[in-house]
């Protein structure tokens, strides 16, 4: 950790002018040879949304979104569709909600036949590379990257103790080589980060420790990812989307369904087709993203994909999009060291105005929040919230007269997506510690003969 404070901090600012100069010389131009953008997603991990400038937050902290954000489009209304890591990456990568596609449970992966990005982007001619944290840990046959980037082995500043595998910095030699493999051909790359996720960095150089430290330097390497492109000469012609996993881990964040655990920051860039500094208050779920990707890739989604293209509203062609967003949490939670037994389902929709949550199991405390920072646990077994008048989420409705008919129509779509989508709460939880067993991880792939 020689790095002066000097040193670090215009290393920061580097990243965020880089890709603002790059940006500036190349907006509007087009490749008639390459149709097809590159793609490069950013995700983020346990980030909270206030705590990204250009959401409200110090600037300081965030150059690189910050300047990103100027360069394309900044969504106010982006949903994720669970509250925890793995069924979140899943519903991106799959454009299926987490029951559907398998992965509800944390540390969970795709059921037998479930295809996902890296497939549909190959079938549109794409290179497809991840880097860094793989969420899908059951990995189904289907599930191939043609090309998979392990961190490198050195630490990143403030990382002296305790040491972690998160807090590896990313092998962008390797990076830059998977992009030289095969210039005929666009790739899609997924930097699957893993900060600001705790555990958090000690005292960087520009002083900021614990939560900002991890925080800030999540957003250099997002700034390395964009001076990279920039210094190829790919930023005119990729499509680039930053986004968060879900929020972190503080009370009614991760965990929970309300905003504060599914709200996330996005933002999209690209020259040509998206409007530089503009913003949208479109309501998007991560459903959304994997059909929309295919579509700028010149594809059709499929019919069976839960989630709808957002193309329009990339290219300022409307402001509108969804009219609800549904949610779920699975309170099991399948790995080896964290074995978490107890279910626990909730599920959500929102809506402009209001927020409804049925909490499955709720003669019981919340197995993971209870006893975080003097929280007891216990939910009642429906939430009403008014998000106009209560944006907090404090002042539960659900049995206030007036809010009745609200709730009855609310719930009422509840128990029709349930259906919809074979969601069937506690007793699906308990067969997923049986189907995720993790002695079975190893011989995932081959087992193709497991039901769910």
């Amino acid at each position: 950790m020689n790095t002066t404070r000097r040193e670090f901090l215009s290393m920061a600012a580097g990243s965020a002018a880089a890709s603002i100069l790059g940006l500036s010389r190349t907006f509007g131009a087009t490749d008639k040879t390459s149709p097809k953008p590159n793609i490069l997603i950013y995700i983020a991990d346990d980030q909270y949304l206030a705590s990204v400038g250009c959401y409200g937050a110090d600037p300081s902290h965030t150059p690189n979104i910050d300047a990103f954000a100027g360069q394309g489009l900044k969504f106010t209304s982006a949903y994720t569709n669970s509250a925890i890591c793995t069924p979140n990456r899943a519903v991106l990568l799959s454009g299926l909600y987490p029951v559907k596609n398998g992965a509800h449970p944390n540390h969970s992966g795709f059921k037998p036949g479930i295809r996902s990005l890296p497939n549909y982007m190959k079938d549109l001619g794409y290179r497809t590379a991840l880097v860094g944290k793989d969420g899908i840990k059951f990995k189904n046959a289907l599930y191939k990257w043609d090309a998979t980037i392990q961190k490198s082995d050195e630490q990143v500043p403030g990382a002296d103790e305790p040491k972690h595998e998160r807090h590896k910095k990313t092998d962008y030699t390797a990076i830059e080589t998977f992009i030289h493999e095969d210039p005929s051909k666009p790739f899609c790359l997924v930097h699957a980060a893993s900060l600001p996720h705790g555990s958090v960095l000690n005292a960087l150089p520009n002083g900021l420790s614990g939560y900002d430290a991890s925080n800030f330097y999540g957003d250099y390497e997002f700034g390395q990812d964009l001076a990279l492109l920039n210094r190829l000469g790919l930023d005119r012609h990729t499509l680039v989307v930053y986004v968060n996993d879900n929020e972190a881990q503080i009370p009614r964040s991760k965990y929970s369904l309300y905003d504060t655990g599914i709200h996330v920051p996005m933002l999209m860039r690209w020259p040509g087709h998206i409007e530089p500094g503009s913003t949208t208050d479109a309501m998007v779920s991560f459903l959304d993203i994997l059909p929309t990707l295919i579509e700028a890739a010149g594809g059709t989604p499929p019919d069976h994909l839960d989630g709808r293209s957002f193309l329009s509203v990339l290219e300022g062609r409307t402001q509108a999009h969804s009219d609800e967003i549904y949610a779920s949490y699975t309170g099991v939670i399948v790995i080896e060291n964290n074995w978490q037994p107890v279910p626990y389902p909730s599920r959500a929709i929102r809506t402009r105005r209001f927020k409804y949550i049925r909490n499955l199991n709720h003669t019981i405390p919340h197995p993971v929040l209870q006893g975080k920072k003097g929280d007891d646990g216990m939910r009642p077994y429906e939430e009403l919230y008014d998000l106009v008048n209560d944006p907090k989420e404090l002042n539960n409705l659900a049995g206030v007269e007036a809010f009745q008919p609200v709730k009855a129509q609310l719930s009422a779509k509840i128990d029709a997506w349930m259906k919809q989508t074979g969601d069937r709460g506690i007793e699906g939880e308990k067969e997923a510690l049986t189907y995720f067993d993790p002695k079975k991880k190893s011989n995932w792939a081959r087992e193709s003969k497991i039901k769910p």
